[in-house]
């Protein structure tokens, strides 16, 4: 670790450090303030894709995960006066395989949410609607509406 980045290492934990007891004093107020922009960020979400995101529940869940990696990092230094070579680059790597984690999940749910929402949508189409699209991808067009769909969504 060069000079710098172990100047830059306890710069921050010293931040941290200070800046532990205004978090935990404040913790509670500033997770519920956040939660609620994100639920108003999902209702958008929803009202303007019709997909229903639960982006609170993941973002909620990988910042828990690093309050408490950082809270850790903050006691640890305000118990020792120093932090471990590599501590910090660890938390890091935890952080960031909960937030791909928590990310492949909700992408996988909005998959999942547009496959049925895709379904929906075709059922609602005209039969001539649906032999329309097939037409447009050189599929075969005869059978009943169900038949079509299926051939739509495969």
């Amino acid at each position: 670790m060069t000079e710098m980045n172990e100047v830059l290492l306890i710069a921050l934990a010293t931040l941290v450090a200070l800046a532990l007891p205004l978090w935990m004093k404040y913790k509670s107020q500033i997770l519920n303030r956040f939660s609620e922009k994100l639920d108003d960020l999902e209702e958008v979400i929803e009202e303007t894709t019709g997909i229903d995101v639960e982006l609170s529940e993941v973002v909620e869940e990988v910042l828990e995960d690093a309050v408490e990696d950082v809270e850790r990092l903050a006691e640890d230094f305000a118990e020792d006066g120093e932090l471990e070579k590599g501590r910090l680059d660890s938390v890091i790597e935890e952080v960031k395989d909960d937030i791909q984690e928590a990310t492949d999940d909700l992408v996988d749910d909005i998959v999942e949410d547009l496959n049925e929402n895709l379904e929906e949508t075709l059922g609602n189409m005209t039969v001539s609607a649906l032999r329309g699209m097939l037409k447009e991808r050189s599929l075969p067009v005869s059978g009943r509406k169900a038949e079509l769909i299926q051939r739509l969504l495969e």
